[in-house]
């Protein structure tokens, strides 16, 4: 209930508990300390002497907490926001190591694929300017003019320079998140009557209290936050989300139940700019609620005691190599890395590498499928009903409408909310997933299934390789065409260089031969060595004997591999393709895709379902190695799509929304292992290269950072003669719904309503069709056609000189601060309208 959360916040506030239960409710909607006034709150500015005892405060609520049952299991107590802020904001920085961190970062950021695409943005991609390596520039100016004194500025002001780029493979992982985060008391729903109707906004447990229809009584939607049109706060507030398309930033606002996530209203990282809010509702009332901080909790262990201020966080857990720490700041750093699990995703080769490690062929060698599925369990993201087939790692279920429906039905559910498990010490995922989807299409023929509904909602991305086998397994005679390059600058010409020297086609011939079809397991220590290198070599794809050409051909030489070809201002490799038989590339040798290797027979099966007959259902969400897979289907076979969610208006929404980036590379987990077996290998010719080599190498931070990343990897449609990355195509859905209580709730009830749109009585959708949809693919010319926004509007576009719009809160100077950057840094050629 939320009037239980909302008095345990106003404790917070100096409420007593009286207070707090005795609020009365109006029209079943829990009440708050009513206000006459619906303007924003004051934003919170704290004084010196605030500062001073912030995180004194802090430690005397963990030592009182300490005392508590609940200390011994909890991994956070709650605090008052105000001192939360108190003490993030009293943490100070040391110029030095701060400029060297930002230097690092540039040096990494490097190998981002878009950068000159994020700085001059293509029309309609819907991102507003973005110089980042300028940006970062200005951000070290600021500090060694001492602008910037607090460290949380810093990351916060870095946070959002990377958040405006709307790259989910772009991002600093930190820790202070983790020793400290915010929370709204409640979170919010997007409800429409019945899924054609525009949606209003509710407070989660309201709609839940509702036992009819959502605009009965019970329920009153929100009109207003903090005074301001309820659309453009939510807006405001998800801008640094990672999708370009504002109406898939819309959707991560809210709560969802397929896959279960809180929302981003109610997840607040960041201070939100003030210690409470108001929310005005359709019934005339307004309430005003409490934001609520946490802070880290370790049981047994007195983390807040040796924290009194802000210099001791700086000092004990920031300023601290990650790699030379094991006590508070090393535990913290692993607590940032589970809190960031979503987005930090690890790879085949990852999987490959530790079972290396470990040296030992049972560890090696992936179970029979009958031990890889489970039948008839219960599915984490489908309530009220269970799949008839799912791989033990809950990735993917596999569903018969006529399981669960009354009626005769010839229809089959996929539902994959990611291509990899959300348990990252999980066992075989890949080899999981396809056992379960080929027992699941045998099982969809033998029934006499026709149609097929593919759920994607949510689907971040994952294992490349699942994405691949999937699709395969659909359309076994179909070649996945992804066409993909990288970014040609100087770090990444040495590193091309090098690993193709040192990964030479007499070398992968050499492993193919020594690891005989196993996993390596018998590998002596040098073999093993020239296998991780191979490894690594496929990992990064600079490597010319790993990859293929636009056509599906061996490169005849380097040059003809790594290029550069100049597109776009900017340099670039040649288009690269996967070689799908060759399982060093592929990147686990335990695994052949379904079509290949081991699996090549399987390509002369026939389809198990017409394309016409399959339609996917994303929330815009869908990024990354989804993404791919959502490509291979539109764009090569036409599949009809259905978006569901987006902001309330009849315009047409992406099915697509999340990052089109084709890989993701992290930092610490992978580039600075591919330095390593660099400087491992070879040595500089002279002081000159040596130097060189510090000043374009990317080198372990300094600093207490939990990881950070870049989209390294663009995907290039084979149609389009601008090679833009699709990162910068908005393409609509076929169909766009909204949801409904029920449908939001239980998954069937959508897929039943989906099924009916495309196949059975009902025609509506919210906006397009699924009975006469065109999936629109490209314009005359092959171009994708995108729905974004003209270059002409936008957050950063500027307006009377140099004051921006506001830019998501209520940190109007930091809008200032990327406007400054977009606008001065790169110049009248560069940018848009400057």
């Amino acid at each position: 209930m939320i009037v239980k959360a909302a008095a345990a916040a106003l404790l917070g506030l100096g409420c007593t508990f009286a207070d707090a239960v005795s609020l009365p409710l109006t029209d079943g909607r829990p009440a708050g300390p009513f206000v006459k006034r619906q303007s924003a709150p004051a934003k919170y500015t704290p004084t010196a002497s605030d500062l001073e005892s912030g995180c004194a405060n802090i430690g005397r609520v963990a030592a009182s907490f300490a005392r508590t049952v609940e200390a011994a299991n909890a991994s956070s107590f709650q605090v008052d926001p105000k001192i939360a802020y108190d003490c993030l904001a009293s943490i100070p920085l040391d110029k030095e190591p701060v400029t060297i961190f930002l230097n690092e970062i540039r040096k990494f950021v490097q190998f981002q694929s878009t950068l000159e695409y994020l700085a001059r943005p293509p029309d309609k991609s819907g991102q507003d300017p973005m110089d980042i390596l300028s940006g970062l520039i200005d951000i070290g100016s600021a500090v060694n003019s001492s602008s910037i004194t607090s460290w949380y500025e810093v990351e916060t002001r870095v946070e959002k320079l990377l958040g405006g780029c709307h790259e989910g493979h772009l991002y600093v992982a930190w820790v202070l998140p983790s020793l400290i985060n915010f929370r709204a008391p409640f979170q919010l729903v997007s409800l429409s009557e019945d899924g054609t109707q525009l949606p209003k906004v509710y407070v989660a447990d309201d709609v839940a209290l509702e036992r009819g229809r959502v605009s009965g009584t019970n329920a009153s939607a929100i009109t207003h936050i903090d005074g301001e049109d309820v659309v453009t706060a939510i807006d405001k507030l998800m801008y640094y989300e990672s999708s370009q398309s504002p109406d898939v930033r819309w959707n991560a606002a809210f709560q969802t139940q397929n896959p279960p996530k809180q929302g981003d209203f109610y997840t607040r990282t960041r201070y939100p700019g003030a210690n409470t809010f108001i929310l005005t509702f359709e019934n005339g009332t307004s309430t005003e609620y409490p934001y609520i901080a946490n802070a880290l909790n370790v049981p047994g262990g007195s983390l807040w005691s040796s924290l009194a201020s802000g210099q001791d966080i700086w000092d004990k857990l920031i300023n601290v190599p990650p790699r030379q720490n094991t006590g508070a700041a090393g535990k913290l750093r692993v607590r940032a890395l589970e809190d960031n699990k979503h987005r930090i995703q690890r790879t085949p080769l990852d999987d490959a590498i530790d079972r290396l490690t470990k040296r030992q062929s049972n560890d090696n060698v992936a179970p029979p499928p009958e031990q890889l599925i489970r039948y008839d369990g219960d599915f984490p993201d489908t309530p009220g009903v269970s799949p008839f087939i799912q791989d033990i790692n809950k990735v993917i279920g596999g569903y018969f409408m006529a399981d669960y429906d009354d009626r005769e039905s010839k229809t089959a559910i996929i539902d994959i909310t990611g291509f990899s498990p959300d348990d990252p010490t999980a066992q075989f995922a890949t080899q999981a997933v396809q056992a379960a989807v080929e027992l699941f299409l045998e099982e969809a023929q033998r029934r006499k299934m026709e149609r097929l509904i593919i759920d994607v909602r949510g689907n971040g991305g994952g294992f490349v390789n699942m994405g691949y086998d999937l699709y395969k397994q659909l359309f076994p005679s179909s070649e996945p065409y992804a066409g993909t390059r990288l970014r040609n600058h100087p770090a990444s010409l040495k590193i091309a260089q090098a690993f193709t020297q040192l990964v030479d086609q007499d070398v992968i011939n050499g492993l193919i031969r020594d690891i005989g079809g196993g996993m390596g397991e018998n590998l002596s220590n040098a073999q093993l060595s020239r296998y991780q290198n191979a490894q690594y070599a496929s990992l990064s794809n600079l490597n010319q004997y790993l990859n293929l050409d636009a056509n599906g051909s061996t490169f005849r030489s380097f040059d003809d591999f790594f290029g550069p070809v100049d597109i776009y201002d900017d340099q670039f490799t040649h288009i690269l393709t996967y070689d799908l038989n060759n399982l060093l590339a592929v990147g686990d040798l335990g695994y052949s895709i379904t079509g290949y290797g081991d699996r090549a027979s399987y390509a002369t099966k026939p389809a198990p379902f017409k394309p016409e007959n399959i339609v996917l259902v994303t929330d815009g969400t869908c990024a990354s190695t989804c993404g791919i897979f959502a490509e291979f289907l539109r764009n090569q076979q036409k599949i009809r799509t259905v978006v569901i969610g987006g902001r309330p208006n009849r315009d047409p929404s992406v099915a697509v929304g999340g990052t089109r980036g084709a890989q993701v590379i992290q930092h610490t987990a992978h580039m600075l292992n591919f330095v390593q077996i660099i400087e491992n290998n070879f040595a500089p010719v002279d002081a000159a290269e040596k130097a060189e080599w510090d000043q374009i190498f990317p080198r372990p931070f300094q600093m207490n950072i939990a990881e950070a990343a870049v989209n390294w990897k663009d995907n290039i449609r084979a149609t389009d003669p601008t090679q833009t990355p699709l990162q910068f195509y908005l393409e609509a859905a076929d169909c766009r719904l909204f949801y409904t209580k029920q449908t939001l709730v239980y998954s069937h009830e959508l897929w039943n309503k989906v099924d009916d749109l495309a196949w059975g009585s009902e025609d509506s959708c919210a906006q397009g069709s699924l009975k006469n949809a065109t999936v629109v693919l490209g314009d005359a010319n092959g171009v994708p056609v995108s729905i974004g926004r003209s270059s002409t509007a936008g957050y950063n576009s500027g307006a009377n000189g140099d004051l921006p719009q506001l830019t998501g809160d209520y940190d109007v100077d930091t809008a200032l601060w990327i406007w400054y950057g977009v606008r001065h840094s790169f110049g009248a050629s560069r940018g848009r309208n400057i």
